[in-house]
């Protein structure tokens, strides 16, 4: 029997969310730049290269006039336009399912294997749940016209090289323009499942129902919900396994850690973005500072460079997002605690992924995770000491991708909660525990 992975590479294509990230780390150049108006040559043709590509794609991202009353279906697909090492990518449109049980238009990317499809079973299918990039539908991650804007390659080409169908949902909001669903674990899961089935329905897939999701940040979060709900939304597939990296979990305790911090002013606005929506009697403003709700729109019709631009400076100015730490507020306790994941199934393989060096999910959150869901599921726990959030995804991608095969083969899942090891950090406290 092959052993589970311990070592992942941290090799790879550097994506969009890398670089965000990476100016994060020159905070203090780039925050007199901005403040100075030096915006430089590469952000003004980003931007016009952003304003081109939504001119482009604009005809496929709009919204059909009839979507077909089935779950699942693929209504519309073009290639990426770009090279995928050992297969073929294609942007598509299929159909998922809304909190009121109507068929809604979902975009998304699927990849292809070079590899012939086995004779008995079909192939294989890796779900992947993205992590944040703002929440204006022009943000979706379907929008790349390149391979390192995505930065999955470290994960994609190992996978397509087992013969999997890798499939990806940009969620309902994102890609065709609709109300953004950001951490709301039920629609985001409906939309990962929805995916799996269109990908089944792809021309060419040949795909099977066993499958695995994997998730980083947001979409860890997305993961988790999809392994609690995945049986009731398509009994027809069979989910062997869920692996989530750096994932927005334990809610309570991360938004406690980085109410007063930049962070705040980058994930803030893409909570309330959907919030106000869900929770529509709830008050979620009141913790906001006037600084904050005057900048609401336009953070909110932003991605994620420039949120995180915007969060960098603003923070050098000291101004806060919230007035008051929101996990003492009513409404924003009542939506943690809805949106936190619950624990999956026991028998459902799970991959814990986590940087110690993660800035935005800290690491102490998930070290929390893991003490309190070891005391009752197994789990694979798999700490990268010194690793950044930007990176975990991506650093933990082939030894996922060795974990992911591991499951389909039938294998049983190392445990690593029986061998008692405690997480390198300390656990953050959790003011609002699920209930």
């Amino acid at each position: 029997m092959a052993s589970d992975p311990t070592a992942p590479s941290t090799t790879g294509g550097t994506s969009l969310w890398v670089r965000v990230l990476a100016v994060v780390g020159a905070l203090s150049l780039l925050a007199a730049a901005v403040l100075g108006g030096v915006l430089g040559v590469s952000w003004l043709e980003r931007q016009r290269t952003t304003i081109q590509n939504d001119t482009a794609f604009t005809p496929f991202y709009t919204a059909p006039a009839e979507v077909p009353p089935t779950p699942g279906v693929v209504i519309r697909s073009e290639p990426l336009g770009f090279e995928v090492a050992g297969g073929s990518g294609y942007r598509f449109v299929y159909t998922s399912v809304d909190g009121g049980g109507r068929t809604v238009p979902v975009s998304g990317m699927v990849f292809l294997p070079e590899r012939p499809a086995p004779a008995a079973g079909g192939r294989k299918v890796l779900a992947y749940a993205h992590g944040t990039v703002g929440t204006a539908a022009k943000c979706a991650p379907s929008r790349a016209t390149s391979m390192g804007d995505l930065g999955i390659g470290p994960w994609l080409d190992p996978a397509l090289d087992q013969g999997w169908v890798v499939v990806a949902t940009d969620y309902v909001g994102l890609g065709i323009p609709a109300t953004s669903t950001y951490l709301l674990g039920d629609q985001e899961a409906r939309d990962v499942v929805n995916s799996v089935r269109a990908a089944r329905d792809f021309p060419g897939a040949e795909a099977g129902a066993d499958w695995i999701v994997y998730g980083s940040s947001q979409g860890g979060n997305s993961a988790l919900w999809t392994a609690d709900l995945a049986s009731d939304i398509a009994p027809e597939l069979n989910l062997v396994g869920v692996m989530a990296a750096v994932p927005a979990a334990q809610l309570g305790a991360t938004v406690a850690a980085q109410w007063n911090t930049p962070a705040a002013w980058a994930l803030g606005p893409a909570i309330l973005s959907s919030w106000t929506t869900a929770y529509p009697d709830a008050d979620f403003e009141a913790t906001l500072t006037p600084e904050a709700k005057a900048a609401l729109p336009g953070l909110q019709s932003a991605c994620i460079i420039e949120n995180a631009i915007e969060a960098l400076v603003r923070g050098k100015l000291g101004q806060r997002f919230f007035s008051t730490d929101p996990t003492t507020d009513p409404a924003w306790i009542a939506g943690i605690e809805q949106q936190t994941p619950p624990i999956p199934p026991s028998q459902m393989p799970m991959l814990l992924a986590q940087g110690t060096a993660d800035e935005v999910v800290l690491a102490g959150s998930n070290a929390l995770l893991q003490d309190q869901w070891c005391r009752s599921r197994p789990m694979t726990s798999l700490w990268l000491g010194g690793v950044s959030h930007q990176d975990t995804s991506t650093a933990a991608g082939p030894a996922a991708v060795n974990w992911a095969a591991q499951r389909f083969a039938g294998a049983p899942a190392v445990d690593t909660c029986a061998f008692g090891v405690p997480a390198p950090v300390q656990p953050l406290p959790n003011p609002v525990p699920r209930p």
